[in-house]
């Protein structure tokens, strides 16, 4: 009999690196050593380091298994994320032995025995098969190639459909920030009744909501796009003077604040930031942020972006859609 699947672990601080931007294509490109040395910098940090990646993050899974290697880090020292994104146009051909190929490179490449968590997501649900890829998913963890399932981008109705066919979904990595409140109206609320964990990406927004932003990427175009939406440069403005206002306040940085905002939601487990966590300086969990706090910070962005939960990224005929690249899983 096997023995007990240790239950996914959320980091202590709150934190998972993002490693977008280490990305080919993703901005101004970054060296193999400049690379190693941010990770090096990350790693330092007190407690297991967590990253996240993924299959179409071009390069990125193997400069993850170099560096790890080069540094002899073990598994209670580095968690890496992954995911599972198969392109938009193989979508109608998928079958088992294709899923099992995806999975099994990114654990070759990142030089592991098995993938702590692969994070799924299916392009266009119109296209049958993509409960059935997750099943194919769960396959793989009773083997062993995966411990954990997550998803990426999923609305409520999605992640109920898969949880309902049985799939043993842990997280959801969703875009959650004092600008984008999406997963607030009704995800967040499903996932506490579930017992999932909402992992938040974009809580930074590219910078836009910390000190300073970094160069032109599509990330920051991704994220101006998201300001557009909730009221242009006027209401930046005011969301970053009330974070700065609190920051002050608590000796932090806008980051922190910002990041806590999001910290705050019950069933967010951690915010992933870029690797460089460019104007995070303090651990967000211990900003404190008081029921005034949160209302001057929404009030401050009266309105979100409509819809649910990726409902504007998933059309490929809006401005959301066309900056999207959907076929970076094949071979490079």
């Amino acid at each position: 009999m096997n023995a007990p699947r240790p239950p996914w672990q959320p980091p202590a601080s709150g934190v998972i690196r993002g490693c977008w931007q280490l990305s080919r294509g993703h901005g101004p490109g970054w060296s193999r050593d400049r690379a190693f040395a941010a990770l090096d910098a990350a790693a330092v940090q007190p407690g297991p380091l967590y990253l996240d990646c993924a299959d179409i993050y071009t390069g990125v899974e193997a400069l993850l298994g170099e560096w790890m290697a080069s540094r002899g880090v073990t598994r209670e020292q580095v968690v890496v994320h992954t995911k599972f994104v198969p392109d938009l146009g193989v979508l109608p051909r998928i079958d088992r032995e294709y899923v099992r190929g995806i999975v099994e490179r990114s654990r070759d490449r990142l030089g592991v025995d098995g993938l702590e968590l692969v994070q799924y997501y299916w392009w266009d649900r119109a296209v049958p098969g993509w409960i059935q890829a997750a099943e194919w998913l769960a396959e793989l963890r009773e083997e062993g190639v995966i411990r954990h399932i997550g998803v990426t981008n999923l609305d409520r109705e999605a992640l109920g459909a898969l949880l309902d066919a049985g799939i043993p979904v842990v997280t959801n990595q969703v875009q959650l920030s004092l600008l984008d409140r999406r997963p607030l109206a009704g995800l967040e609320e499903f996932c506490v009744e579930r017992g999932l964990a909402l992992l938040c990406y974009g809580t930074l927004a590219g910078g836009l909501l910390s000190a300073s932003t970094g160069p032109e990427s599509r990330s920051l175009t991704k994220y101006r796009l998201i300001v557009d939406e909730v009221g242009g440069a006027t209401v930046l403005g005011r969301a970053r003077a009330v974070l700065a206002d609190i920051a002050a306040r608590e000796g932090a940085e806008m980051a922190d604040v910002a990041a806590a905002y999001a910290l705050g939601h019950a069933a967010v487990a951690a915010v992933i930031v870029g690797l460089s966590r460019r104007g995070l300086t303090a651990d967000p969990g211990a900003v404190r942020l008081g029921r005034r706090d949160i209302e001057r910070l929404d009030a401050a962005v009266p309105a979100t972006v409509p819809g649910a939960v990726y409902a504007a990224e998933r059309d490929r005929a809006g401005p959301h859609g066309r900056i999207m690249r959907y076929d970076l899983n094949r071979e490079r």
